[in-house]
């Protein structure tokens, strides 16, 4: 199967360089762990849930590049700095944007991510025919 790999320059500097923001092979988008920087300033925008609907405004931008969408995420892996805090937002705002079939999805607790954020998520999607 070939591999297609295509920059997303909506994600802004964060992602200029050797980040692959996600590898498309076949149907299926992997995405890298993405966190709540702003696609303008490179920076991580303020707050847990302002972090997270960057988050998946981002994850959004990099599977619409691989010609998929969010709604179309089929695994979510979840990374928190403070999982009994973070779980909650995370959760309300998963279940707003996926109110039927939501993706499988793993929660974990970590001690640190890049920039301060405060959490990072990675996906799976599939690329409708």
């Amino acid at each position: 199967m070939t591999r297609i790999i295509k920059p997303v320059l909506e994600l802004g500097p964060a992602f200029e360089g050797w980040v692959s923001p996600a590898v498309r092979v076949g149907n299926l988008v992997f995405l890298a762990g993405l966190i709540g920087t702003d696609p303008g300033t490179g920076k991580v925008v303020q707050g847990t849930e302002a972090q997270i609907r960057r988050i998946f405004d981002n994850i959004d931008l990099v599977l619409r590049a691989h010609g998929s969408e969010l709604q179309h995420v089929v695994r979510l892996t979840m990374y928190f700095t403070d999982r009994p805090r973070q779980w909650p937002i995370l959760d309300r705002i998963r279940r707003e944007l996926f109110p039927k079939d939501p993706p499988a999805t793993t929660g974990v607790g970590i001690t640190l991510l890049e920039q301060g954020a405060e959490v990072e998520l990675e996906a799976i999607a599939i690329v409708p025919d």
